[in-house]
């Protein structure tokens, strides 16, 4: 098998992804919700990059999971299946510095060493599947879907994935938020208007609080 061969677009890419700084800032929720109409506009560029992989009556997340599958398989044929490890060790450093840094790490008052791995792994994930799909993109239609999520944790977002709420398939982010004096994450549903709820760190969209207890209906996100 051919040695991997760094490319300068490629490297160019890695000084994107060390630059990042992950889960910065903790806005208060007037700014947050500022910023959800360029979020909007990137979970749907996601979506309609996804679309050419997305087979009929199958879900959105199962197009992203087999296109990342399809990726693996084309870097290993291309001999290029370095990329996905030395990537995920940049992100990972980055951004377990970041929460650590920014939100306490081990016996921190804000969240565990536990959550901010998790928070971590999630976006190293993410930042590894960019990278690989960047460097065989030529033999995958030069469009690269990852990219989008890459430019939400670029935002200081955490991306989670396509969920089922209310029996319908929604993209879901979490914003870093300070409210008061703690630290909590304000989950956002694509195609809501606004934040609607709240989480914990370590709770990843379960035990969701509604902001406006009187107005906001109950939600299941699956």
């Amino acid at each position: 098998m051919s040695q991997s061969k760094e490319t300068p677009p490629i490297s160019d890419n890695i000084a994107k992804l060390r630059s990042i700084k992950y889960f910065t800032p903790a806005r208060t929720i007037e700014e947050a919700n500022s910023t959800i109409p360029k979020v909007d506009v990137i979970i749907e560029n996601y979506i309609k990059a996804l679309g050419p992989w997305k087979r009929e009556n199958d879900t959105v997340q199962h197009a992203s999971d087999s296109l990342w599958d399809l990726t693996r398989v084309t870097e290993l044929k291309e001999g290029r299946n370095n990329t996905w490890d030395s990537t995920w060790d940049i992100a990972w450093k980055e951004a377990s510095n970041s929460a650590r840094d920014n939100y306490g790490w081990y016996g921190g008052s804000y969240i565990s060493g536990e959550s901010a791995r998790d928070a971590a792994r999630d976006a190293a994930k993410y930042a590894a599947r960019y990278l690989a799909f960047e460097s065989v993109k030529d033999k995958l239609n030069n469009v690269i879907p990852f990219g989008h999520i890459i430019e939400l944790y670029s935002m200081g977002i955490r991306p989670t994935y396509f969920r089922m709420i209310n029996s319908q398939e929604k993209f879901v982010v979490d914003f870093p938020m300070k409210i008061g004096t703690r630290f909590l994450l304000g989950c956002y549903v694509h195609g809501d208007k606004e934040i609607l709820f709240t989480h914990e760190w370590k709770e990843y969209c379960t035990n969701l609080k509604p902001i406006k207890e009187r107005e906001t209906e109950e939600r299941t996100l699956g």
